[in-house]
Formats: structure tokens, C-alpha cells, sequence
């Protein structure tokens, strides 16, 4: 295994860690309180926008990047998640 690929492994890891801990207690937060009220919405379409460039891009190489695609995904889902929840527990 290249050092490149240990690298890629790493950030792997800690993107996942970071988006599939806080992301999900978020998601379910929300959920039990059926509110997203105290969240960004600017901030929310932010992740989305990046979550999603970064995974198009790594998808886009002539050799796709396995390691951007997975660690990047799955922030994309649950942020896909909470902007739905925006639109779910909106205040009429």
C-alpha cells in the first residue's frame, strides 16, 4: 500500500467519523423535536453544494477518486436529509 494510499484512507476515516456521527444526531434531533429551528439553512445548502462538487469531481476523473467519493457521499445524503426536514417542519 502506497503512502497515498494510507493518506486517502486517513481522511477516509476522519470525513466519515465527523460527517457520520454529527450529521445523523443532528438528522435525529431534528426529528424529536420535529423543528430545525438554530440551524442554517444558508449553511445547510453550503454542505450541500460542497458534499455534492466534491463527490461530482472525484466522479468526473478519468480514474475516479474512491476515497473523495466515499468520504464526501455520505455528507451529501444527510444534509439532503436535513433540507428536507426544512421543508417537513417549516412553520405555516
Amino acid at each position: 500500500m502506497s503512502t497515498a494510499d494510507i493518506l486517502g484512507w486517513f481522511a477516509l476515516v476522519i470525513t466519515l467519523v465527523y460527517t457520520c456521527f454529527g450529521l445523523p444526531v443532528q438528522i435525529r434531533k431534528n426529528y424529536l423535536s420535529k423543528s430545525t429551528e438554530g440551524l442554517s439553512l444558508f449553511l445547510m445548502v453550503a454542505l450541500l453544494f460542497t458534499f455534492s462538487s466534491w463527490v461530482v469531481y472525484a466522479a468526473a476523473k478519468p480514474d475516479p477518486d474512491w476515497y473523495v467519493i466515499g468520504s464526501n457521499a455520505p455528507g451529501a445524503l444527510c444534509v439532503l436529509v436535513i433540507l428536507a426536514q426544512f421543508y417537513k417542519y417549516r412553520r405555516a
